[in-house]
C-alpha cells in the first residue's frame, strides 16, 4: 500500500502543479467512500478557486491516473474530497501472495564490532545494582525489546545493549546501610529484593542524618578507587552479584536477550581519563574546572550547565555517558545510536549528545526514544520512597489469577501445561499493556483489565488467535495446499479484514520509523475486531467447497499476521486458551 500512495501522491502533484506527499493521502472511514481520499480545498485556496472549479479542471487528469495506476477500480467525488476505490484484488494478492519476511537473526560476535551498513545499537533496560526490579522498569524493557525486533524485522543490523548502573551513591547508600544496620541479618532468598529494601530505607534514613550522609560520600570515593583489598570493594562485587542473579531470572521470564553489557563501574574509569585529557588538552572549552567541580558549560546551545564531577570528587552520569557513547561509534561501529530513557532525562540526554558533537561525533545519528512513567491506580512509585512494586512479586499475583482462571477452564489438561498457557496470558498481559499507549502517555497499570478477554488487552489478542486454532483443527490440511478463488471474498466484513492485513508491512515500517510499538498493538487490536466481525457475520466450516476454502485461507493468514506482530512486540502466543 505504501508504494500505492506513493506512486499516487507523485502522479497528484503532476496534475495540480503542487507537491502532493503521502501524508496528504487519507484513511476513509468507510469502504463506501473508497480506500483513500485527497481533500482539495487546500488547492483551491492556494489557486483561489472554488472546489467545484478545481474539480472540473482537473477532472481529465484524474480520469487518467486509473490508466497511469491500473490498480485503481474507480475515482468519485464527495464534497471537497477526490475519493479513489482500490481494486479488491490488489488487496488480496498483497495479503495472500506476498511471503512475510523472516526477522533478521542477532549479530554474530564477529558482526557485533564488525563495519556494517545500517547497523545501530539500541541501549535499553538499564537497571541500577542494589535496588529492585519492579513494574516501572518493565516499561524500558519492553519498549526496547519490541524496538530490537522491529528493526531487525526490516533488515536492520540491531546491536541490543544493557548499561547496568553498577556504581553511583545509590550503591553507596545501599551498602552503608547494610553495614552499619544489618550486618546481622540472614540473607532472604530474593537477594536483589532484599537489597532494594535496604536502599529504600537508607534512603529515608539519610534525609535527616546528616553525618551518615558524609559517611556515604565516603564509601563512594572508596568504590571509585577500586582496590581489590578494600572490604568494601569486596562488599560491593558480592552484592552486585546478587542483583544480576534477580535481573538474569527477570529477563529469562521476559525472553530478552542482549547482545552487549555495559557497566558504568568500568565507564566511570574511562570517564575520569577523559574529562581529565580534555582539561589538560582544552580541546573543549565548555568543559571546565568551577568552584572545585568540573562542569559543562553548554547555555551558549540553550542547555544550560551540566556537573560532570562534583566538588567532593564523585562523578556524576554525564563522566560515565561520554565514554559510553564514544565507543558504541568506535569499537562497535554503529551508524545509529539509540538511547531507550525516560522523557525526564530528555535534557541530559540533548547535553550528551552535544558534548558528543563536540567531541567529534556530530556527524553520528543519535536518538532518544523518550517514555514516560508507570503508576499504579493507587499513585506513583519511586525507589527512595520505599513504594515500589517489585516485578517478580507483582508477577507472582498475576501468575496466581491466570493459573486459577486456566485450571476453571481446562480441567482436563495437565499442571504442566495450565503453567505454561498461564504464564504466557500472564506475560502478554503485561508487555501489551505497556507497549498500546504512545510513549509518552503515563500508563496507570490496572490488573484487572489488562487480563481481559475482551477490550484493548494483550489475551484478547491471543483469544483472537485461538479462536482462529479452534476451526483449523477442525479440518485436515492447510489451505497453502489447496487452490483457492479469493474473488468469492466479497462481503464488507471480508473487504475490510483484507484491506486491514495488507496494511501489516506499511504499519512495522511506520513504527520502526517513529520507534513507536504502539502502532503494531493498535494494528492487531484492529485486524482482532475486524477477524471477529467477519467471523460472525461469514460462516466458514458449513459454506459450501469453494467458499470454505477462501475463507479458511482468510482465517489462516490473520492468524500469521497476529502472531507475526506478536512475535514483533516480545509476545508469546497460545495454541489454545
Amino acid at each position: 500500500m505504501k508504494k500505492l500512495k506513493e506512486q499516487l501522491a507523485a502522479e497528484l502533484s503532476k496534475i495540480f502543479g503542487m507537491i502532493i506527499s503521502v501524508e496528504d493521502l487519507l484513511k476513509t472511514p468507510s469502504l463506501e467512500l473508497g480506500d483513500i481520499a485527497f481533500n482539495i480545498s487546500g488547492i483551491a485556496q492556494t489557486k483561489k478557486k472554488n472546489l467545484l472549479l478545481v474539480r472540473d479542471e482537473y477532472s481529465s487528469g484524474l480520469t487518467n491516473l486509473m490508466n497511469k495506476i491500473p490498480e485503481i477500480e474507480s475515482i468519485q467525488t464527495h464534497g471537497a474530497y477526490i475519493n479513489f476505490y482500490i481494486k479488491d484484488e490488489y488487496f488480496a494478492k498483497s495479503v495472500f501472495e506476498t511471503e512475510m519476511k523472516q526477522p533478521a537473526k542477532s549479530l554474530t560476535e564477529s558482526e557485533l564490532t564488525a563495519d556494517i551498513p545500517e547497523k545501530i545499537m539500541i541501549e535499553y533496560s538499564q537497571p541500577n545494582t542494589h535496588k529492585e526490579f519492579h513494574i516501572g522498569h518493565l516499561r524500558n524493557a519492553c519498549l526496547g525489546a519490541a524496538l530490537v525486533n522491529i528493526n531487525r524485522a526490516l533488515g536492520k543490523k540491531v546491536v541490543a545493549a544493557n548499561y547496568i548502573g553498577d556504581s553511583g551513591v545509590h550503591i553507596a547508600k545501599c551498602l552503608w546501610n547494610l553495614t552499619k544496620f544489618h550486618s546481622g541479618d540472614t540473607i532472604p532468598e530474593n537477594k536483589g529484593e532484599y537489597l532494594g529494601a535496604l536502599y529504600s530505607e537508607a534512603a529515608q534514613r539519610l534525609e535527616i542524618d546528616e553525618e551518615g550522609r558524609a559517611e556515604v560520600s565516603q564509601i563512594q570515593k572508596e568504590l571509585a578507587e577500586n582496590n581489590p583489598e578494600s572490604e568494601m570493594v569486596k562488599l560491593w562485587i558480592e552484592t552486585k552479584d546478587w542483583s544480576m542473579e534477580s535481573f538474569m531470572r527477570i529477563y529469562d521470564l521476559l525472553k530478552i536477550k542482549f547482545d552487549v553489557w555495559f557497566w558504568e563501574s568500568r565507564e566511570e574509569i574511562e570517564g575520569r581519563k577523559l574529562i581529565e585529557k580534555i582539561l589538560q588538552e582544552k580541546t573543549i572549552p565548555e568543559i571546565k574546572k568551577s568552584e572545585g567541580a568540573i562542569i559543562a558549560d553548554l547555555s551558549e546551545y540553550g542547555l544550560d550547565v551540566l556537573v560532570l564531577v562534583k566538588s567532593d570528587g564523585n562523578v556524576l552520569y554525564g563522566t560515565k555517558d561520554l565514554p559510553l557513547g564514544m565507543k558504541k561509534f568506535d569499537e562497535y561501529k554503529v551508524d545509529k545510536s539509540i538511547y531507550v530513557v525516560d522523557k525526564r532525562q530528555s535534557l541530559y540526554l540533548k547535553q550528551i549528545f552535544k558534548l558528543l558533537d563536540l567531541l567529534g561525533y556530530d556527524k553520528k545519528e543519535k536518538v532518544h526514544v523518550p517514555y514516560d512513567f508507570v503508576t499504579l491506580p493507587e499513585g506513583a512509585m519511586a525507589s527512595r520512597k520505599g513504594n515500589v512494586i517489585a516485578f517478580e512479586k507483582f508477577f507472582a499475583e498475576i501468575m496466581k489469577q491466570t493459573t486459577e482462571e486456566t485450571e476453571k477452564r481446562h480441567a482436563d489438561w495437565s499442571a504442566e501445561k495450565v503453567r505454561e498457557t498461564a504464564e504466557k496470558i500472564a506475560l502478554a498481559a503485561l508487555k501489551f499493556s505497556m507497549l498500546k499507549y504512545d510513549n509518552n502517555s503515563v500508563i496507570v497499570f490496572d490488573v484487572k483489565k489488562a487480563l481481559a478477554l475482551e477490550g484493548d488487552t494483550g489475551p484478547y489478542i491471543l483469544y483472537s488467535i485461538a479462536r482462529i486454532n479452534s476451526i483449523l483443527r477442525q479440518i485436515e490440511e492447510s489451505s497453502s495446499e489447496r487452490k483457492i478463488d479469493y474473488s468469492l471474498l466479497k462481503t464488507k466484513a471480508e473487504k475490510k479484514l483484507i484491506r486491514q492485513l495488507a496494511k501489516f508491512a506499511e504499519v512495522v515500517e511506520n513504527s520502526a520509523e517513529e520507534n513507536a510499538p504502539s502502532k503494531i498493538c493498535t494494528y492487531l487490536l484492529e485486524v482482532g475486531q475486524y477477524f471477529n466481525t467477519f467471523y460472525h457475520e461469514c460462516p466458514i466450516l458449513k459454506e459450501e467447497e469453494n467458499l470454505k476454502q477462501a475463507r479458511l485461507a482468510l482465517a489462516e493468514k490473520t492468524k500469521k499476521i497476529l502472531e507475526s506482530g506478536l512475535d514483533l512486540l516480545n509476545i508469546e502466543q497460545v495454541k489454545e486458551m
